[in-house]
């Protein structure tokens, strides 16, 4: 297997790091500092970072301000995907349905129908999307 990495940015100078390999391990704490600490979470009430990304997985650390959302892309259907809630409340809605996630939660949805979910408190999350 070929490992992948992502490479710095002028927003993540020492963001060179793995994102695929065959195993890969994440310092959560450290990543939710860092995003937390970034220019993006306080100018846009929201930031993220992809930690694992393969040809068929992403997983994104992502976290938000109150009241801020996060939503499926237009080009994603018909796959699976898993959302985490390690801090935090929201609201996930899809297809006319809400749940309630808080600290804890898993949240899974085979999905055709976009979603959006929206943080209620300070929220981190962990998203899955499998193709």
């Amino acid at each position: 297997m070929e490992e992948k990495f992502n490479n710095a940015t002028p927003q993540r100078p020492t963001g060179h790091r793995p994102l695929d390999g065959q195993l890969l391990t994440v310092d959560l704490p450290r990543v939710i500092k860092e995003i937390r600490n970034e220019a993006a979470y306080h100018e846009n009430g929201k930031n993220a970072i992809t930690v694992f990304k393969s040809e068929h997985a992403t997983t994104t650390l992502v976290a938000l301000k109150k009241d801020e959302k996060v939503q499926s892309g237009s080009e994603e259907k018909h796959l699976v995907m898993s959302l985490y809630v390690i801090e935090g409340e929201l609201s996930f809605f899809a297809n006319e349905k809400q749940e309630y996630l808080s600290e804890g939660q898993l949240l899974s949805y085979h999905y055709d129908y976009p979603f959006q979910a929206m943080a209620h408190t300070e929220c981190v999350c962990i998203l899955t999307v499998i193709k």
